[in-house]
């Protein structure tokens, strides 16, 4: 299984991405996007493979290869498919100001991390469809439809498409935002 973990330059404020598979942590390769750190773990377990001689080790470097391909062909064909593991508490804290990061993207699902500082406020917006907000660590207060709802760590809430909605970190936080997004026609 590859396992993908998303970081930032602190200093660019760029996103890095950490690949490695399961079976061999030790090799963990950085790249701009998913698919480039994969394409470049690729290219580290190859020439590996010939210059194992112990048996179960090369099986473990053939596998792995077998899994990065598997992985490289689910990112130019993005359907939801348990080949990645993303873990959306391992990236250091974005400067404050900095992008929401994106850890998964599908044709009908978005999921972003938000790292908030404590008093950072997002204003008020909508999305086109559903969202779960997933506070994950810290505390924040979510505003939609006339009431403010606080959430600690471990709570999220569910909005429907299009409502109005605000959050504030209320002390230094992460949170999972899931977007159902809506396909366009093919008339566009």
């Amino acid at each position: 299984m590859i396992v993908v973990t998303e970081d930032f330059c602190n200093a660019c404020g760029t996103p890095q991405v950490n690949v490695h598979h399961q079976s061999l942590p030790e090799l963990s390769i950085t790249g701009e996007s998913p698919q480039q750190a994969a394409e470049n773990l690729a290219h580290e377990l190859e020439p590996n493979l010939d210059a194992v001689s112990d048996p179960s080790h090369r099986e473990r470097v053939r596998r792995a290869i077998e899994d990065v391909q598997a992985f490289l062909a689910s990112e130019t064909n993005p359907q939801p498919k348990v080949s990645a593991i993303i873990d959306a508490l391992s990236a250091r804290p974005a400067e404050q100001g900095a992008p929401p990061s994106t850890l998964a993207k599908t044709e009908t699902l978005e999921l972003r991390r938000l790292i908030l500082p404590k008093d950072r406020r997002i204003p008020t917006h909508h999305a086109q469809g559903e969202i779960t907000v997933h506070c994950l660590k810290g505390r924040i207060a979510f505003t939609a439809g006339g009431a403010t709802h606080e959430l600690g760590a471990g709570q999220l809430i569910l909005l429907a498409a299009g409502e109005p909605h605000s959050i504030v970190g209320l002390e230094d936080s992460t949170v999972l935002v899931t977007k159902v997004l809506r396909r366009r026609s093919p008339e566009g």
